[in-house]
């Protein structure tokens, strides 16, 4: 480690990860923490005993400091806010529970905005007890993530057809982060949505990267695609800043990046969900094409109490887009890969080759990491860019064959 350098806490899920932060960041040193297990030099982590986390830790910070926690996962949010206070070092949010219980989260926005009915499903006779006139409403899981399990529901008919099929398949579920089966259903809120990704440092969003989504198909609100810059009007784009801000202040939100879902309604702009973390997915390659920001560099320099790099608008215009399967498992490879990514103005994201877009893969309800592929488009005029997002979807060629 440089005389300049800083070390961290990093919570990662696979080896390749832990390269990344090395390679990417030579001057700092890394302590990993996981819970997956088997990833050398890196700490294994169960939720159910973070006592003997935070004193491993604890012994770690007393021999070498540390001067942040680095998170860029929706399951490690408790624990790395847990760490960051138990240590002393920079606060990401003062009550964790807040950033991923999704009741207690609509509960906290709630006194902020106009928000919808919540209700709490413990239990089916919860789901029966659901007012006529709540619907149509959002089923979803309460500690969910990756839009598992979520889905519209017109009636209480519904809602009972849809949690007795997705409570005991998300119960079976390993939830490594601890966290319990129970779901929430929400009243629909309708109108365009909207991502914002805003910085946060010493409580105060300093920064705010507006997308607008795809529209999703229903039932399942699975997400395809989301488009820089917005299209919403100055104005407008202004009030979904202040709606991120509003919320960021309604869970205590401290220092770090966050994710906000935000639909523009007859209510107004009205918050979703709010992720104490960076965006995943392709978000990191959208927002590194469309601004030029690398957001863990500013994690990094946040903790480190270096100066944040310059911020200049407007962005690039970029699309991210995601190729979803539905249906039972099938063997799927995209036929004409090569076509389709010949361009330079369509970059793959995800598989990393394209030879590795081939393989089996159902969709909802059975399962919701349905996505065959991500890519992006970028260009300079937002409107050329979209459609080619839009045609490279369509030219896609996919085989199907039973698994």
């Amino acid at each position: 480690m440089s005389e300049f350098g800083r070390r961290f806490i990093a919570f990662i899920s696979r080896h390749d990860e832990a390269t990344a932060y090395r390679t990417q960041w030579p001057a700092h040193d890394f302590q990993f923490a996981s819970f997956t297990s088997g990833i050398p030099d890196t700490v294994a982590i169960n939720a159910h005993r973070p006592d003997h986390m935070v004193q491993t830790f604890l012994e770690l910070h007393a021999a070498r400091p540390f001067c942040g926690v680095l998170n860029r996962k929706e399951k490690c949010v408790i624990p790395a806010a847990l760490l960051a206070s138990a240590l002393k070092l920079p606060e990401l949010i003062r009550d964790p529970q807040l950033a991923r219980d999704k009741y207690r989260m609509r509960l906290a926005m709630n006194t902020a905005t106009d928000g919808p009915r919540c209700l709490l499903l413990q239990t089916r006779l919860d789901a029966e007890s659901v007012p006529h006139n709540f619907f149509p409403a959002v089923l979803k899981p309460r500690f969910g993530f990756n839009s598992r399990g979520v889905c519209l529901v017109n009636n209480q008919a519904e809602l009972l057809t849809h949690y007795d099929s997705q409570h005991p398949t998300y119960a079976a579920l390993q939830r490594q982060d601890g966290t319990c089966a129970d779901f929430v259903v929400e009243e629909l809120i309708l109108g365009s949505e909207h991502t914002i990704d805003s910085f946060v440092a010493d409580g105060v969003p300093v920064l705010h990267l507006l997308s607008d989504k795809r529209p999703m198909q229903g039932p399942w609100f699975v997400e395809t695609g989301d488009n820089i810059p917005s299209s919403l009007n100055a104005d407008m784009q202004e009030r979904l800043c202040d709606c991120s801000a509003r919320t960021i202040r309604s869970l205590e939100i401290r220092n770090g990046w966050t994710h906000t879902e935000v639909r523009v309604s007859d209510r107004g702009a009205v918050p979703i969900e709010c992720a104490a973390r960076m965006g995943g997915g392709y978000f990191e390659n959208l927002i590194r094409a469309a601004w030029n920001i690398d957001r863990m560099d500013w994690l990094i320099r946040l903790f480190s109490k270096t100066a944040l790099p310059t911020f200049t608008q407007p962005p690039r215009p970029v699309c991210g887009r995601r190729f979803v399967v539905y249906g039972p498992p099938r063997s799927r490879n995209l036929k004409n890969a090569q076509q389709l990514f010949s361009s330079p103005n369509i970059q793959l994201i995800w598989p990393a080759e394209t030879c590795h877009i081939n393989r089996v893969l159902s969709g909802p309800p059975a399962e919701f990491s349905n996505t065959l592929f991500e890519f992006m488009a970028v260009g300079s005029d937002p409107a050329s860019v979209m459609s080619l997002a839009e045609q490279t979807l369509e030219s896609a060629v996919v085989s199907e064959e039973p698994a």
